[in-house]
């Protein structure tokens, strides 16, 4: 009887010892089964943390069931999972004893991808595409499918981007479809229309939010701001994506086409994006400013500014930050302060810190009329001449009557002038600006009798002040391009509006 209950008693615990490697064995299956879920929604913070919990349950039953023949299993799904937590380097040793002990070919190819996820993380190409020979022939589609994934991603990091797009067409894993697309971008503008295809695949997605606005910025710069404004209305016609992301997307097409100069269309994508957003959102206050940021560049008169900072003043009063800087801005430029020094560096700040090319060469040519005899008369002349091309005659023709002699006019029309380094001392001084000495006596440069040369364009002498700060966000708007003979200007700077010279013998 005794000896019964001994036997028993063996059973009982030799079953107790297989139910609790079950249940251990299990809990790793769940883990994994849940980070690949999570994986597939684009949660990958979490999917990783699944995945150490899936590592950690394996390794317990590797350590306290090493002579079972389930151990294989569990030494494979600790090396997945320490791979795809991204602890990679715990993970080598995991994935070196898996490799050793299983033969199993669906076992040994789960230890492969592991081995190439951790190779790609490192920059190790050579070794991931040796890694995933096997896999990429796996009878298992969704191995098969991961293998193409990451080979994709192999070959896009050693800048192969053709074979980056074949592999990434074969796989159906979520991130394939952002991953091509940003490789056929790679390939060249020859390919940004079927970039553009892809991205329509990605359709509203939410794992994609933030791929769909480094895509469509991408797409851009590849295939033109009007390809990627094609795309987002395709986008936002078949897809259905949050208010929110929507009018951020908007205000990004509305920043490219501004960038562009096609102030038309970049006001119709902000007053879309405030209709989309709703009044009270922070996007719709955003595409609010870049609106009216818009109406100021187009300005050509101090009084059309006012009911921009009309509106400017209601939002800043809301906290809005931007609008805030901006009507900043604004007030210096609507001020109409005496001395022509004042009026020069107001008019360089509208040029330069606002971008409003029209409004600049006006208040040039106000600065100009206001002291006729002052140095900065002809030298806020030539500075208005590349943002009013409409009036370049006029303008020319008041520089070579009245200021014939000037140095300006005369390094306009490409002299030589010994007195222009005097004159643009003269403007520094009276700006407060320390002008350079000639070594030895203390004497400006003027008085060293040396000639300067032509002037060409280019920054010169010490900033007046220091550049205005742009705000997080804000586009860069700038003026159109026209032909001009002066170099392009840099904010506060009195020697750096000097023309470039016609061509020369």
């Amino acid at each position: 009887m005794k000896r019964l209950v001994s036997w028993g008693g063996l059973a009982l615990i030799a079953a107790l010892a297989g139910c609790a490697y079950y249940n251990a064995m299990w809990s790793a299956e769940q883990y994994a089964k849940g980070a690949r879920k999570l994986e597939a929604q684009g949660q990958q913070s979490q999917a990783r943390s699944q995945w150490a919990q899936a590592a950690a349950k394996a390794e317990a039953v590797v350590i306290k069931h090493p002579k079972s023949r389930w151990v294989d299993d569990a030494l494979v799904l600790q090396a997945e999972g320490l791979a795809r937590s991204g602890s990679c380097d715990e993970a080598e040793d995991a994935i070196e004893r898996a490799r050793e002990r299983t033969k199993d070919v669906a076992l040994r190819e789960r230890v492969d991808l592991a081995d190439a996820e951790c190779a790609v993380a490192a920059g190790r190409t050579v070794q991931a595409d040796a890694a995933l020979v096997e896999v990429l022939k796996s009878k298992d589609a969704a191995r098969r499918s991961r293998a193409q994934y990451v080979a994709g991603v192999s070959a896009a990091l050693r800048l192969d981007y053709g074979g980056a797009v074949e592999h990434l067409r074969r796989s159906h894993e979520p991130a394939a479809r952002p991953a091509r697309a940003r490789a056929l971008l790679e390939l060249g503008q020859g390919r940004a229309a079927e970039a553009a295809a892809v991205i329509d695949t990605i359709g509203g997605d939410p794992v994609f939010e933030t791929e769909r606005a480094d895509l469509l910025a991408g797409l851009a710069e590849v295939g033109g701001p009007e390809m990627a404004s094609a795309s987002l209305d395709r986008l936002l016609t078949h897809a259905r994506l949050p208010f929110a992301e929507q009018a951020r997307l908007l205000i990004a097409d509305g920043d490219r086409r501004a960038a562009q100069g096609d102030y038309p269309a970049a006001t119709a994508r902000y007053h879309r994006a405030i209709e989309v957003a709703g009044l009270t959102s922070s996007e719709a206050a955003t595409a609010h400013v870049r609106a009216q940021r818009l109406s100021a560049v187009q300005a050509t008169q101090r009084s059309e500014l006012t009911p921009v900072i009309a509106e400017l003043t209601e939002l800043s009063r809301a906290g809005n930050g931007e609008a805030k800087h901006l009507l900043d801005l604004l007030g210096q430029a609507a001020a109409a302060p005496p001395g022509a020094g004042a009026r020069f560096r107001i008019a360089e700040l509208v040029r330069d810190s606002l971008g409003a090319p029209a409004l600049a060469g006006q208040l040039f040519l106000e600065a100009a009329a206001a002291d006729t005899a002052s140095l900065y008369a002809p030298k806020a002349l030539v500075a208005a001449l590349p943002l009013l091309p409409d009036r370049r005659d006029s303008i020319t023709a008041v520089l070579d009557t009245r200021y014939a002699t000037s140095p300006y006019t005369r390094a306009y029309h490409g002299e030589a002038s010994v007195a222009y380094v005097a004159a643009e001392d003269s403007l520094a001084r009276e700006l407060g600006v320390e002008v350079a000495r000639a070594a030895g006596g203390g004497a400006t440069t003027a008085a060293s009798g040396l000639r300067s040369a032509i002037p060409v364009p280019g920054m010169r002498g010490p900033q007046l002040d220091e550049p205005a700060a742009q705000p997080a966000g804000a586009p860069p708007v700038r003026p159109p391009t026209t032909p001009r003979p002066g170099a392009r200007p840099a904010a506060g700077n009195p020697n750096r509006d000097r023309p470039n010279a016609p061509d020369r013998p």
